[in-house]
């Protein structure tokens, strides 16, 4: 007799409830105190749940960090996959990471301790820029993978300085337009050919221009 097939049984609401609560709590906690802050109890406390139901649906740290990163990585492909153009995409990374200090905690966490898998959506930053690199607007001989560490690592870096060196709002937006611009000089004349960029040169010289004259 052939053993029956059984679909996986859906969560009931109220385990739906507390499982994106306690993720939730997760993502707090790692944008407070960074991934060695994140455990299943603190995680429940943070949730206000108790421990027995945490462990329900997280039998491990371990797999209390997979859920989360699974999660990020949903969140950062709808994000990311939106069409902009270069100078717009790093702009637009620079401030989504200052602005969520949880998934630049994550992305350096898994960057640094597991290197088989990496970050999650980092295959398609690399893959995108890949295919930057070996189109006739870009320099020849670029290593895409290095470029890829270089930009998100300064960028992930900065969104944790940021809320360090400056004491307001405003401040930290200034501060991290000035973090961009240099980003996007540093593409501009290291990786990729300014002659096929006039709108990113003439986005630089604007900028320039507006901080002189502030």
């Amino acid at each position: 007799m052939e053993p029956v097939e059984t679909a996986e049984r859906p969560l009931r609401s109220d385990a739906q409830e507390s499982r994106a609560s306690l993720l939730a709590a997760a993502r707090a906690l790692v944008a407070e105190g960074g991934m060695e802050a994140l455990t299943v109890v603190a995680t429940a406390q943070r949730a206000g749940l108790n421990r027995s139901t945490a462990y329900q649906h997280f039998r491990s740290r371990d797999q209390l960090v997979e859920a989360v990163s699974a999660a990020f990585a949903d969140e950062l492909r709808a994000t990311f996959g939106e069409p902009r153009t270069i100078g717009e995409q790093i702009e637009f990374f620079v401030h989504y990471f200052r602005d969520h200090p949880d998934i630049a905690r994550i992305w350096m966490f898994r960057l640094l301790t597991d290197l088989s898998t990496g970050a999650p959506g980092w295959d398609d930053y690399v893959g995108a820029l890949e295919r930057l690199a070996r189109s006739s607007r870009s320099q020849d001989g670029i290593d895409a993978e290095m470029l890829g560490v270089i930009g998100m690592t300064s960028a992930m870096v900065w969104s944790l300085m940021a809320r360090q060196r400056t004491s307001s709002e405003a401040e930290a937006q200034a501060e991290t337009r000035r973090f961009a611009r240099e980003l996007k000089r540093l593409f501009l004349f290291g990786a990729l050919r300014p002659e096929r960029w006039p709108e990113l040169v003439a986005e630089l010289e604007g900028e320039g221009e507006g901080a002189a004259g502030a």
